[in-house]
């Protein structure tokens, strides 16, 4: 696996080339999801997905720290209930609704929105 470069260098990088920082972050994140299991890339494909959204949202670095760091105080918080309530953590688990299935209803042809002809 690639080294992380010393902090000074990722300054520079910041700093002069930022194009190459962000190639860099995503080869070490790459190599990192492909070294894990299958359960356990899936999960953080879904979660690099997430962060990639916040980054793209974000309008300058500072907006992109604080919607990372923002994310992460969540994840802590939800560990230290986990940690602090096991039971109440399980059972607020499984009480979640997945999804509402909302069923579509095909319309033919000569129906309008409102379900008149």
């Amino acid at each position: 696996m690639a080294e992380l470069p010393d902090f000074d260098t990722l300054m520079k990088l910041h700093k002069e080339d930022p194009e190459a920082l962000e190639r860099l972050r995503q080869n070490l994140t790459s190599e990192l999801m492909n070294k894990a299991s299958d359960h356990t890339r899936r999960r953080l494909e879904g979660l690099q997905f997430r962060i990639n959204m916040e980054l793209r949202r974000a309008s300058n670095p500072t907006a992109r720290f604080l919607r990372l760091s923002d994310m992460m105080q969540e994840s802590f918080h939800e560990l230290n209930y986990c940690l602090n309530n096991p039971v109440d953590a399980v059972i607020a688990r499984q009480n979640t609704q997945k999804a509402d299935i909302v069923p579509l209803v095909r319309r033919t042809s000569g129906d309008t929105p409102s379900g008149r002809h």
